[in-house]
This record gives structure tokens, sequence and C-alpha cells, in this order.
């Protein structure tokens, strides 16, 4: 696939990954059946709620300081669709968020970047802060590159040793990884609850 192609295709993708996820909000029907979430919003709603709020106040502005009534509409439709796109990007953080099952822990990042790891692929969890450069959600990282990060504000705060190597197919690419970190908004309450399945799913 081309570059133009592949740019097109992840624009489209993303579209539609925000306008099912605020329909999601709108209905409150999060996709959390099957599993207790661990949410990782918080660390970036706040940023998020003043995008909308800069959005909401931008729009009548526009619509006050534009003399002219074609640039008016076409500056109102625009406004309007990136206000709905921002409100869009932040039910995503709050309708996929990472699930914890019987049998496995799925770690999310909005609507489609999903890793399913198994309970029993799991060695170890522990609490473990640590900030990115860049903007990426999703990178390998470590001194040996064989981390595989699943960011939120460019942060991870829990990190998962598995038992071997594994494979995750991505939206980004394939990644092969030997632990993963990702972000929760309680990480204390995450890694116990993810210590207490696993121990619970080793005893059955």
């Amino acid at each position: 696939m081309n570059p133009i192609a592949r740019l097109a295709r992840g624009f489209v993708r993303l579209e539609v990954d925000v306008w099912v996820s605020l329909g999601r909000a709108i209905t409150r029907k999060p996709d959390t059946a099957g599993g207790v979430p661990i949410r990782y919003a918080g660390a970036v709603s706040a940023f998020l709620w003043a995008f909308v709020v800069v959005s909401a106040v931008e729009i009548p502005a526009m619509h006050l300081l534009i003399p002219w009534a074609p640039v008016r509409i076409v500056a109102l439709v625009l406004g309007a669709w990136g206000l709905l796109w921002i409100l869009g990007t932040l039910a995503g953080h709050h309708m996929y968020s990472h699930l914890l099952t019987d049998e496995q822990l799925r770690v999310r990042y909005l609507r489609r970047t999903r890793l399913d790891i198994p309970l029993t692929a799991i060695r170890s969890v522990h609490p473990e802060l640590r900030a990115y450069d860049g903007t990426k959600s999703l990178q390998l990282t470590g001194p040996t590159s064989d981390t595989l990060a699943v960011t939120v504000g460019s942060s991870t705060n829990i990190r998962l040793t598995l038992t071997t190597p594994h494979t995750f197919h991505t939206p980004h690419g394939d990644f092969t990884a030997t632990a993963i970190a990702l972000w929760a908004d309680d990480p204390q309450a995450a890694v116990t609850s993810i210590r207490a399945a696993m121990t619970t799913h080793r005893a059955a």
C-alpha cells in the first residue's frame, strides 16, 4: 500500500473510531462487558476538556467576528466538527478502558489498540512510573527495545513482565516484546487486581 493510501486509510479509521466512541458515550455503553475495567482516562481528561471549552467558546466568537455569511457557515461547520471530534476522542478514553477478566488482561488505548495478554503469560506485575519522548501511543522501549509501552499522556505507571517473548498484532504494526508498560489511573489498585486474578487463575 502506498503512503498516501495508508495515510487516507488511517484517517478514515480514526474518524470512524471517534464517532463510534462518541455514540457509545451518548448511549452509555462502554465496551467493558465480561470484565473489570481498569481506567486510564484521568491522565488526559483535563487536557481534553480544556480543548472542549476553548472550542465551545471559539464557535460563537467566530460567528460574531466574521462578517461574510458564507465564511461564517464554513467556520461554524468546521468548528462544530472539531468540537465533536474532541468529544469523541475524550469518549474513546472512557469507553475503552483496559479490561481484566478471569482469563486475560486486555490492554487498550482507544478503540483499535488492543493487546490481549493471557494471565498465564504474565510472570510479574508492579508499579513503575516512566515518561516517554514523542507522542506515539504504542512504542518499543527499554535498553534492548523489548518493552512495549502503551502510553497515555506520554507516560506509563505499570510494568508487566511476560514469561516468554510475545508478538502482538496492532494497527501500528507487529511488536515482539517480553514486557508491557501501561498507564492506569490507580496503579496500585490495578496491580493488586491483576495479581489477585493471576493467583485465582493458577489455583483453578
